[in-house]
């Protein structure tokens, strides 16, 4: 009986721990000094169009991640769908990234989303 609620304490130890590291690996970093993780792959393969603030390159007209209007008219699926395949010139990334880091990116892009403003 000990060793069963031992070996039950101990996966129910485990699952927190990973849950918590997953989550706390899939919110956007601030800053570009956060050392890595989802920030340091934004950087690395979609800031070059989309910038480092969200708003896009104006010459190649991707999605304002800063507008609400976009957020609000965009799922997660949907988005996680157009960085796993592509989207008009944009490279899907199926081959690069795994699907947690896609869902990862997905979190960071909503990252972007306005505040709302309190009344």
């Amino acid at each position: 009986m000990r060793k069963s609620l031992s070996l039950v304490l101990a996966l129910f130890a485990t699952v927190l721990v990973s849950s918590a590291w997953l989550e706390s690996a899939a919110q956007p970093a601030k800053g570009k000094s956060a050392g890595g993780g989802t920030a340091a792959l934004y950087t690395k393969h979609c800031a070059k169009c989309h910038l480092e603030n969200g708003k896009g390159l104006e010459s190649l007209k991707p999605p304002d991640f800063t507008d609400a209007k976009w957020q609000a008219s965009h799922t997660n699926a949907q988005i996680a769908k157009d960085i796993r395949d592509g989207k008009d010139t944009m490279p899907g990334f199926k081959d690069t990234l795994s699907a947690a880091q896609i869902n990862a990116m997905v979190k960071h892009i909503r990252g972007f989303k306005p505040k709302a403003m309190k009344k």
